[in-house]
């Protein structure tokens, strides 16, 4: 079966649709500005509010990284701790969730590389594969289902998941921003700090690179 580009980002969103923790966006510039002059005046009530309006958010995206849910909850509190001690270097020129994403990324990527360092992904999926089975075995798609049952079923949102996991850091972060999380070009820009063009490139070749391990699995 070939599946082209477009429903690839079909699985993508599925995947979100099914598994994502983040709710719809009600990023408010005004309110954030407001909370972080509090902050900087030293209202620790009004860190807490920000901390409750983007919890989800910032602990999506550390999960994105590390796949799991105790370190994901470790990484968002370090991204939060990191935050706070560096509020007073928010300028005010990019939104404040902006500033926030750009952290939890720095912090999720470097997490990502001492994790992989230590062979906790590695030894994550021997675990797993030793509690349920063969895992790969179970992931590979019924090859007589049509597009639209595999679109349904739970072992291609599976492997969407793993294909993302395994990308590099630097195509990881950038599926995470804009397919998982719906940053938009210029958000993610500022994030990363690339050029708009370069964001768009990299995306490309990232979401090829999911094409190709789907394809795999797929074949």
């Amino acid at each position: 079966m070939t599946l082209d580009l477009e429903t690839i980002l079909n699985l993508i969103c599925l995947t979100l649709a099914s598994v994502s923790l983040v709710g719809s966006s009600t990023d408010n510039r005004d309110d954030d500005e407001e909370l972080v002059k509090r902050c900087a005046g030293g209202d620790r009530e009004a860190f807490n509010d920000l901390v409750v309006k983007y919890q989800k958010k910032v602990f999506s995206v550390a999960y994105r990284f590390v796949g799991d849910p105790e370190e994901a909850n470790d990484l968002a509190q370090e991204i939060f701790t990191a935050a706070y001690q560096n509020l007073k270097s928010f300028r005010g020129d990019s939104k404040f969730s902006t500033w926030l994403f750009q952290i939890a990324t720095n912090r999720g990527k470097n997490r990502f590389k001492y994790l992989k360092r230590r062979g906790f992904f590695t030894n994550k999926g021997s675990s797993e594969t030793d509690d349920e089975g063969d895992q790969s075995h179970r992931a590979l798609p019924d090859q007589t289902a049509n597009p639209e049952e595999l679109l349904s079923g739970n072992q291609i949102r599976k492997a969407v998941i793993e294909a993302i996991n395994e990308l590099e850091p630097d195509h990881r972060e950038i599926v995470i921003l804009r397919d998982i999380e719906g940053l938009s070009y210029d958000e993610i820009a500022r994030i990363l700090d690339l050029p708009e063009g370069t964001t768009k490139s990299r995306l490309h070749r990232a979401r090829m690179v999911v094409k190709e391990k789907l394809k795999k699995v797929l074949s």
